[in-house]
């Protein structure tokens, strides 16, 4: 066989050895990456289960009274004057509860839930409405147990985010629950809630002719909603002076709101 030949075949020879190396390479390369994508899979499976387990745990951990009393804390306004967790900083006049528990019984705590408390003449002032046709025993024994247990925060017991930059009516349609007028108003302002001591006997409607021919501006919408209606003392559910809680912003987003109602 010629020497070019050979030289030839033996430079084919070598090239197919160094694809072949290159190949093995590769598929080794790409085992390895199979085998270790399997473990870290494993391990960030393994790492979400366990975080998920933890996060479980502890919120199973809760006292279901507890855990009742700080939504319930939420649904009817607690937070917007005793602030977030009881911790006060809304108004000078409406105390923080962090301590409530070691001045007060629970007798007392659930009697000023029924019967309020404030200086309900002063309608520049806060009052704590009268919530004792409202909330049931049960809710009430759940307030009181939330507060006694230090006021502890509870997962998605928290107000509701208002939204921003969608107008008004769209924030005052989330500013009318979180601060509670849902509790009374009804949905949609519909009403129908009792209020048995009362001359008409439930807590009036937010929309209909009777409301609008009573409140016609918005002037007057906002002046009921800062001074109150406090009508005569428990068990007469008593609408609280919201002046010294609601900024006029939210004001404002609340009669927006009003003003959609049927």
């Amino acid at each position: 066989m010629p020497t070019g030949t050979n030289e030839t075949g033996r430079r084919d020879w070598a090239s197919d050895a160094v694809s072949g190396l290159i190949v093995l390479i590769a598929v080794a390369l790409a085992a390895a990456a199979a085998i270790g994508g399997f473990f870290l899979g494993r391990d960030t499976k393994h790492t979400q289960a366990v975080a998920a387990s933890s996060s479980t745990q502890q919120a199973s951990t809760v006292d279901p009274q507890v855990a009742s009393g700080a939504h319930l804390f939420v649904q009817f306004a607690c937070a917007q004057c005793h602030g977030d967790l009881g911790k006060g900083d809304v108004s000078p006049d409406v105390p923080a509860l962090t301590k409530v528990a070691s001045v007060l019984t629970a007798a007392q705590m659930r009697h000023i839930i029924n019967h309020g408390l404030g200086e309900s003449a002063n309608p520049t002032k806060p009052y704590m409405p009268v919530w004792g046709a409202v909330i049931s025993n049960t809710q009430v024994n759940d307030l009181v147990a939330y507060i006694r247990a230090g006021l502890p925060a509870v997962p998605t017991a928290t107000p509701p985010q208002v939204p921003q930059g969608q107008g008004q009516a769209v924030e005052g349609a989330t500013l009318y629950v979180s601060y509670g007028c849902i509790n009374c108003h009804g949905p949609n302002g519909l009403g129908g809630v009792p209020n048995p001591q009362a001359p008409d006997r439930s807590i009036p409607p937010l929309s209909g002719q009777a409301f609008r021919a009573q409140f016609n501006t918005d002037a007057k919408i906002i002046d009921v909603i800062r001074s109150g209606s406090v009508i005569g003392k428990a068990p007469i559910v008593s609408m609280p002076h919201w002046g010294g809680i609601v900024p006029p912003d939210r004001l404002q987003a609340l009669v927006a709101y009003l003003k959609t109602l049927k």
